[in-house]
């Protein structure tokens, strides 16, 4: 899909034979671990220090499919809070990062939780790092909405979010 300001958008629509949000989760690390594939190419090519990432928001919901018409094309999209907030989760990511929402980790299934790292940094009362796994946090608690890039990030301050870290495919053991 395309929509102004989004670098990329995928849809992944119910199908009988799979999971559409399994399928958007393994898409959006399989891509994650491309790009870092990618970036260390060009970095050995070109002699390059500087390193490439792919941003990715993943949300799940129904909204209205519609399209745009020109005189020269058609162009299919989706508008509404889901795609929205899936931007958002996008902006707010950083360094490779997959974010995803409460609504679409709840839509898996348990065997497919069960293959997901997720969850959230913290700070310890000793102001140090850690990773709380199968947590979640709202962006306001991770991020200073009052600065430049928190601004943008006003209209998903209270959404429930979580990182994924790591996906362990099942049908590649």
């Amino acid at each position: 899909g395309k929509h102004a300001g989004d670098g990329m958008v995928y849809y992944f629509f119910p199908q009988p034979d799979c999971n559409y949000v399994w399928n958007a989760l393994l898409a959006a690390y399989e891509m994650r671990e491309a790009m870092r594939r990618l970036s260390k190419e060009w970095q050995l090519r070109k002699g390059w220090t500087n390193e490439l990432y792919l941003n990715s928001g993943l949300n799940e919901g129904q909204e209205w499919l519609g399209t745009f018409q020109s005189a020269t094309h058609v162009e299919f999209t989706v508008l509404g809070d889901t795609i929205n907030h899936a931007a958002r989760l996008s902006d707010f990511a950083r360094f490779g990062a997959v974010w995803a929402t409460k609504n679409l980790i709840g839509k898996l299934t348990a065997d497919e939780r069960r293959q997901v790292k997720f969850g959230v940094q913290r700070k310890t009362n000793e102001g140090q790092d850690i990773f709380v796994t199968s947590t979640y946090s709202t962006v306001s608690n991770l991020t200073d909405l009052n600065t430049g890039k928190g601004e943008k990030l006003k209209d998903i301050a209270i959404l429930p979010i979580t990182e994924i870290t790591e996906i362990k495919d099942s049908t590649t053991d």
